[in-house]
């Protein structure tokens, strides 16, 4: 979906695990994908907002957050591309 290159499964200097790690611009953007166990109803549980503040704050990562429930509604791979590009703030031709 993303046309542009990612690690999967990276492990911060601070220990927390993101499911993808882009660069843009020369900045590294991590990527969750947050199922539900990661929020009570649609709000994000204290291990989930602790994880984001340390990966922004301690680890100089911008992070973006793909709720299971966003996902889950799009038809398609164009759909999800678009989705996440979107999120992302990039256009890929």
């Amino acid at each position: 979906y993303l046309g542009f290159p990612l690690q999967q499964e990276v492990v911060t200097p601070n220990g927390y695990r993101l499911d993808i790690i882009v660069e843009l611009d020369g900045k590294r953007v991590g990527i969750e994908v947050d199922g539900p166990s990661h929020f009570a109803g649609r709000d994000p549980m204290g291990s989930t907002i602790l994880k984001r503040r340390q990966v922004v704050n301690a680890d100089g990562i911008q992070l973006v957050s793909f709720p299971y429930w966003e996902w889950n509604n799009l038809a398609d791979s164009n759909d999800k591309g678009n989705y996440i590009n979107g999120k992302l703030g990039v256009t890929i031709t």
